[in-house]
């Protein structure tokens, strides 16, 4: 998923003014109503604020991810802050330190799929090390929609994103032996 297609510099801020959850969140909010991705700020804050109350969207690796699904979200994007300084944002064990807080605004249609595979993208590409540095020492928008735009190696045993993997039920001397030449039933999907 290309991740600079569903943001613009104009939704990327560094060392933003607000440290506290939901005061980022509606703060974050406004730069979305001026592009014109949500048409009701309220009921998109209220729908992030209720998502937050439901449970922490602090991910460890110094992320938050609030997000908000709404028919007031015109098409999925999100917004950016980075911090210099870590704020705090409640995660699973308590409170995190955070410096990265991405805001999700998805259409309730693409709940399953855009909100599912962004998620899926951003965390996979800030699991390594030179993207999240990247977004760390960002001082521009540029910077930060750089890193962004980094796209990680893929691993050679991973198959490309439009293959599935099929698991196959066989007899269990045939599926020891399977698993144990390594093998996998691969069926692409184009």
């Amino acid at each position: 998923m290309n991740l600079l297609a569903l943001t613009h510099p104009d939704l990327v801020f560094i060392n933003p003014p607000h440290r506290t959850p939901e005061a980022l969140i509606r703060w974050l909010a406004e730069p979305l109503v001026r592009r014109k991705i949500i048409s009701d700020e309220e009921t998109f804050i209220q729908s992030v604020l209720q998502r937050e109350s439901e449970g922490p969207t602090a991910l460890g690796e110094a992320l938050a991810v609030p997000h908000g699904k709404t028919e007031s979200v015109q098409q999925a994007a999100f917004c950016l802050a980075l911090f210099d300084d870590p704020i705090s944002w409640p995660g699973l064990e308590g409170n995190e330190e955070v410096r990265m807080v991405f805001l999700l605004a998805i259409p309730p249609a693409e709940a399953g799929s855009t909100h599912m595979q962004l998620l899926k993208t951003l965390t996979s590409r800030l699991m390594e090390d030179r993207v999240r540095e990247q977004l760390l020492t960002a001082r521009s928008r540029e910077e930060a929609m750089s890193a962004l735009h980094a796209e990680g190696p893929q691993k050679q045993d991973d198959p490309p994103e439009s293959t599935i993997l099929i698991p196959v039920v066989l007899g269990s001397v045939a599926t020891a032996a399977f698993l144990q030449a390594g093998l996998s039933w691969v069926c692409s999907m184009s």
